[in-house]
Order: C-alpha cells, then structure tokens, then sequence
C-alpha cells in the first residue's frame, strides 16, 4: 500500500510550540484518559430534555464519532448526504466463504456523494466555533445503514486535531480549525459496513490501525502528527476490524495492543516491530481494550461471545491468557473495568459482572427496566456506570458486586454515539444534537 500525502501549510518542527500536558478532565480520544471511559470528578445522575441541559446545539447529518474535550472546546465529526450517482456500486468484496462479490444486506449509499466535516464547539455555550468539510464527494465504500461515515472519533493533542474517515482520508487541523496536513491510504474496504476506527497518539506519532476485508493490505501505521509522515507502518494479515488500539505499560515498556479476529498483537509503538501475539477474538473486533490490574481486557460479540484477560509484557506464550468467559458481550460496546470489577454491557442491555483479577462470576442477568438497544459505550464516574441506549435513555448503574439500577434519564432523541464525561459536564451526542449536562 502506498501512502500519498498532501501538507498545507507546514510549519518546522523547531518551531512548533508543544501543547501543555492534558488535564486530567480533558477527553482527548476515544473513551477519554487512556481509553478507559472514566471521567474524573462528579457528574450529574439525574436529567431530562429539559433539566440540566446546559446547552443542546444542533449538528447536521450524521455521525457516531464520540465527542472530544480539551479546554473548552469540543471537537467531533459528521457527514452529510448530498448527489445521487445512480449506478454507482461499492467495490467487490470477499465474503467469509472466499468468494469475490460479497455484499451485506444492510450496506447502503455507495451511490451517494457525502460531505464529511469536522467542527469545534465551545464547551460552555455550546456554540459552533469552527466547522470545516475535509472532504465532499462519492465515497468509496457502502456503509451498514446503521453506521455513519463518521464514526470514527478524533483524538487531540491539544495542539491539534486528528481526524480519520478511512478511505476517505486522516486530517490535522489546528485547534483553530486550520487544517495543517492531509494524508489518502486509498480505498479501505471493510465489507461495506463502513468506518470505525479512531486514532492514537503516542508521543510525536498518530497511530491509526487499518484493517481490511479479509486481511488483504491491512496494516497499522505510525505517523508523524506534526507533517503527516508515514514514520513506520507494519502490514497484518487481520480482518476487518473497527476496534481502537489501546496503549499500555507493561514490565518497563510501552506496547501499542491491536485487536484482531485471527490474533490480538503487541507492537512497539516507536517503530511497529511486533512484540508479542495471542489468540484473537474470532469474532469481528468491534469493541476496545479496556486495561487495569496488569491486564488487558479483550471481547467480542459479533458471532462468538468471548471476553479474555490478556498479560502484556514479556511473558511466555503459554501464560499470556489469564482467564475466559464465554457470555454476555456485545456486538458493539465496549467493556468497562472499575476498580476490581470488569463489566460487559449486551446488545440488550443486560449486565454482566466478572472479578478482573481471576475472571470469576460475580453477577449476570443485571436488567434496565425498559426493552432497549445499546451500541454506545458505558462510561464511569466514582462508583457510577452510565449506560445509554439506542432511544436515549441512559441508565445510571451502582459499580460493585450488586446490580441496581438507580435513575433514568432522557434526552429524548437516539444515541448511538458513547459519551464523554469531562470537567462535571456529561457531553451526549444524540441523532440531532449535542447535549451538554451539568
């Protein structure tokens, strides 16, 4: 795979000035500090569409890409449908039978041209700050119905923001919305089901993981996040995959751990030289790593159910596995680990409390008290787990050994898109809307 670039306006590396270290409030990726999904601080537990809503900004078209926070600005992502191309057709693909031609029965708008923006709101107004198309025109691929062309969310050095729309290109702007280099990978097939992965920064490199259809030109690739240079990238026979990689350390150094169905592997992120690798997922890598009590924390839900405690570091290979459960993972959520107790969230809802340390039951069967449909990622305050779903609703849990269910709250459209939790405010971005909650 070749890497084409085009940089506007590259300012030298000397005279870059390199942004103040991150608050510990700030949400500055995918699933905030770490991506764990913890906020720090106090939340609300309790609202409504019309109570301790700070603010609520309208945000046209659609996208799944979780809201980012840094200071107070708010950055995310969307896409807007425009032009009918009639005729126009999504690439061939390779189904699991190994047979060209696959196409999923939910993929749509191939033959429809999108704009794909990225904007920065003020987080105390909500007010539109910036808002910037990097790119309109056909798309390369279908996408599920369900999905969006931004889904992917972007991660913020503080300095700048990272946006990636896979086939349709990685983009760094400024915080003041200038945008500063453009990299194209080309077409990035994934069975038309649309994008997913958002992208790290490790250091001076953004790491973006590019899995594809049945591991035909998927890769992992650090750049650099000032010019846009590919510094290194590492090619993997991996399939599609829309998990995020989760940077961990472990026995005195850093390990970039990528998802995988065929193998979950460790890379080091300086120069993507494989460390280790360990059993994968089997199904579709669709939730993130969660990591804590020296392991990381591995599931999947889009055809086998499993959920593994992985060892990093430099362990023997027959130690690497900690312990499995077979139960309760979702097809798109990912799971949250607070304190000693890991927590996977089904596609309907349904709760499942494991011990981190030894994988143990602890309880399963936890309900809501309404039927509903979770795609969003829970989040975590103290001892708060905050779960939405699909209506909007979001389910404030009690963490510990017990399930209860203790508020229910609305804002009265869809979510699909997880939440942020940053500086006592829960950002939520609903099918129309971002809302603001103090």
């Amino acid at each position: 795979m070749t890497a084409t670039r085009t940089l506007f306006a590259l300012v030298a590396l000397a005279a870059l000035t390199l942004p103040a270290p991150a608050a510990p409030e700030d949400w500055m990726q995918w699933r905030g500090p770490g991506g764990q999904g913890i906020g720090a601080g106090t939340y609300p537990e309790a609202w409504s569409p019309t109570d301790h809503v700070a603010w609520k900004t309208e945000i046209p078209g659609r996208g799944h890409s979780s809201p980012v926070v840094v200071g107070n600005r708010v950055f995310l992502t969307t896409s807007t449908q425009g032009e009918h191309f009639p005729g126009r057709t999504a690439p061939d693909h390779l189904g699991f039978d190994f047979r060209p031609g696959y196409l999923h029965p939910d993929s749509v708008a191939v033959d429809y041209g999108h704009a794909l923006h990225v904007l920065a709101l003020d987080a105390t107004t909500g007010a539109v700050l910036w808002n910037r198309e990097a790119y309109s025109g056909p798309v390369f691929d279908n996408r599920h119905r369900s999905n969006t062309y931004a889904s992917a969310t972007v991660a913020t050095d503080g300095q700048y923001v990272y946006a990636s729309f896979e086939s349709e290109g990685l983009y760094a702007y400024d915080v003041d919305g200038e945008l500063k280099w453009q990299v194209s990978f080309g077409g990035m097939p994934k069975a038309g089901l649309g994008p997913g992965t958002s992208p790290v920064i490790f250091e001076d490199l953004l790491i973006l993981q590019g899995d594809q259809e049945m591991g035909n030109g998927s890769f992992i690739a650090g750049l650099n996040r000032y010019t846009g240079d590919v510094v290194w990238m590492t090619f993997r026979k991996n399939r599609r995959s829309w998990a995020t990689p989760l940077l961990v350390e472990a026995g005195g150094r850093t390990e970039l751990i990528a998802s995988g169905a065929e193998a979950v592997i460790a890379y080091n992120p300086r120069t993507g030289k494989e460390l280790w690798r360990t059993k994968g997922t089997r199904s579709h890598p669709i939730p993130s790593f969660v990591t804590g009590h020296g392991l990381v924390f591995a599931s999947a839900g889009s055809g086998a159910k499993v959920s593994f405690a992985i060892r990093p570091g430099d362990v023997p290979d027959a130690d690497r596995i900690a312990w499995e459960h077979n139960k309760g993972t979702a097809y798109v959520a990912s799971p949250i680990l607070l304190g000693d107790y890991f927590y996977l969230l089904s596609d309907a809802g349904i709760m499942t409390c494991l011990d981190a340390k030894t994988g143990a039951l602890v309880y399963e069967g936890g309900r809501v008290p309404v039927p509903a449909t979770f795609r969003a990622s829970p989040v975590a305050f103290g001892d708060r787990i905050l779960i939405t779903g699909e209506d909007g609703d979001t389910f404030v849990i009690q963490a510990g050994p017990t399930h209860a269910v203790l508020g229910t709250n609305s804002v009265d459209e869809p979510v699909w898109a997880s939440p942020a939790l940053v500086n006592g405010t829960v950002f939520i971005r609903g099918a129309r809307h971002l809302f603001a909650i103090r």
